[in-house]
């Protein structure tokens, strides 16, 4: 029977606000979806064992244990110790999600010639992770849901809108005990979020 989440009601669910992060614990076996509300809007996402916030949801693993740029439904994320951390079940958008590129950062807004401080997805993962008494000192590669960063012909990377209508959503089974974290990406210098960084919705569906 295939995968459905139409009869099922969220046990939690959370509107993250625009440009800011949020995390949340689930268990093995918790469903859970993200979605672009708005649409355009990419989000950054993070998972770690609950047990050890320095196991980490690792895409370089996940490349390799997949062989594949890219996830797709029945396909698994792999942590930096190579074990599974979350299955993706549904993708209701595009595809569009960057396996390649850092979180954005002070330094990167800096570079861009931002004055001051300006939010950021790294200290959105930190400042999430605070909430739920977690602390690493190091932001690992996120998952970059719902972007749009192709390669040219030459190899370079092009940085665009995604194109995601509103509604759009990803949905993930956890596959062990995990703390999951998003950030609603703030960057609104180079053009990757549509005209405007807009909230995303988070539910989690009990196992």
């Amino acid at each position: 029977m295939p995968f459905s989440l139409e009869a099922r009601t969220p046990a939690r669910e959370h509107i993250c606000p625009a440009s800011h992060g949020y995390a949340f614990e689930v268990k093995k076996g918790d469903v859970f979806r993200l979605t672009d509300l708005e649409g355009r809007q990419p989000i950054d996402f993070w998972a770690f064992a609950a047990d050890d916030p320095y196991e980490y949801l690792s895409v370089a693993h996940t490349r390799v244990g997949n062989m594949s740029m890219a996830v797709r439904p029945g396909q698994c994320a792999l942590t930096s110790k190579r074990r599974v951390i979350v299955k993706m079940l549904e993708d209701n958008s595009p595809g569009q999600h960057d396996m390649l590129l850092a979180a954005c950062d002070k330094t990167r807004f800096e570079t861009l010639g931002h004055e001051g401080y300006h939010r950021n997805c790294q200290d959105n993962l930190h400042e999430a992770l605070a909430a739920l008494v977690v602390e690493i000192p190091f932001a690992p590669q996120p998952w970059n849901l719902f972007t749009h960063f192709p390669w040219t012909s030459d190899m370079r990377i092009e940085m665009l809108s995604p194109d995601t209508n509103p509604g759009d959503s990803v949905v993930f089974e956890a596959q062990m005990d995990a703390t999951v974290a998003i950030s609603a990406c703030p960057q609104d210098i180079v053009r990757i979020c549509g005209d405007e960084n807009t909230p995303v919705k988070v539910e989690v569906f009990a196992s």
